[in-house]
C-alpha cells in the first residue's frame, strides 16, 4: 500500500512463522483466535482481550496455530506519529472490545466511505492513547503554539508567527513541538488542514477551490498536491464520491 493511505482489513495467518516489517504503524485486533507475535525483542499474543501494536519500521514475526481472524488497520506514521510510544501488546477493556467488533460489522457492511473508515481508526488510535499512553502534559509555550495552530489554521500562517506566538526560537519550537506533541509544528498544521480538507469534500456542495481556501491554501495545485500526498487520492475523487 501506499504509504499515506489508512486502511483496514480483515485477516488470517496461517502457521507457518514469517517476518517482515512496513513503513506504516499497524494495529492488530482479536476476532477470533490467537495470533503469537514477536515485536523486536518483545514475545506476546494477540487474542480475545489483548492487541497488539506495531510501530513503522520495526522488524516482527509471526504464526499462528488455529482457526483464526483479526482485524488489521495500517496506519501512516505521518497521519498517528505518536503510536510508537504505547506498549507493543495491550489489554482491551469492554469498551474497546465493543469498539472492535463494531468496526469489523462496518466493514463487512461495507458500506463506509473512506473519510468515515478513516474517521473511525483515529477514534480508535484516540482511544489506545487514552487508555495506554502516559498523560501529554505539554510545557506553556508548546500548548501556546499549539492551541494557535488549532484556532488560525485555515488561514495562510508562518513559523515564525507560531514561534512569536510561543516566545521561542524557530529551532527552539520545533525541537520543542516535535518532542512533546510527536510532529513538527508544520506536520501538525498539515494533519488539522487535511482532516478538515476531507471532511469539507465529502459531504458539502464546495468546490475543491473553495475547500482549499476554507484550509488556508491560496493555491489550488499547492494544495491538491499535498491532499494526494497526504491521502493517497486526489481531492476530485472526494468530490466525485460526495455528487
Amino acid at each position: 500500500m501506499k504509504h499515506s493511505e489508512i486502511g483496514l482489513h480483515i485477516r488470517t495467518y496461517d502457521d507457518e512463522g514469517k517476518s517482515h516489517s512496513h513503513d506504516h504503524h499497524q494495529l492488530v485486533l482479536p476476532l477470533a483466535g490467537t495470533l503469537s507475535l514477536s515485536v523486536d525483542t518483545r514475545e506476546g499474543e494477540v487474542a480475545q482481550r489483548r492487541a497488539a501494536i506495531i510501530p513503522a519500521g520495526i522488524g516482527h514475526g509471526y504464526a499462528a496455530t488455529d482457526d483464526n481472524r483479526f482485524l488489521v488497520a495500517d496506519v501512516p506514521e505521518g497521519l498517528a506519529p505518536a503510536l510508537d510510544k504505547l506498549p507493543c501488546f495491550v489489554d482491551l477493556d469492554p469498551a474497546l472490545l465493543h469498539y472492535v467488533q463494531f468496526l469489523h460489522a462496518q466493514l463487512q457492511n461495507g458500506t463506509e466511505s473512506d473519510f468515515t473508515q478513516h474517521q473511525m481508526l483515529l477514534l480508535l488510535i484516540q482511544l489506545l492513547q487514552e487508555r495506554h499512553g502516559s498523560q501529554l502534559k505539554l510545557d506553556r509555550r508548546v500548548h501556546a503554539a499549539k492551541q494557535f495552530l488549532d484556532e488560525n489554521f485555515s488561514r495562510r500562517l508562518s513559523l515564525a508567527e507560531t514561534a512569536a506566538v510561543a516566545h521561542l526560537s524557530i529551532r527552539q519550537l520545533n525541537d520543542l513541538f516535535r518532542r512533546q506533541v510527536g510532529m513538527t509544528p508544520h506536520q501538525y498544521l498539515t494533519e488539522l488542514r487535511m482532516k478538515e480538507a476531507w471532511r469539507l469534500l465529502e459531504p458539502s456542495g464546495f468546490s475543491v477551490q473553495q475547500v482549499a481556501d476554507a484550509v488556508g491554501y491560496s493555491s489550488l495545485s499547492a494544495f491538491s498536491d499535498r491532499f494526494r500526498a497526504h491521502f493517497g487520492k486526489a481531492p476530485s475523487h472526494f468530490r466525485r464520491i460526495s455528487k
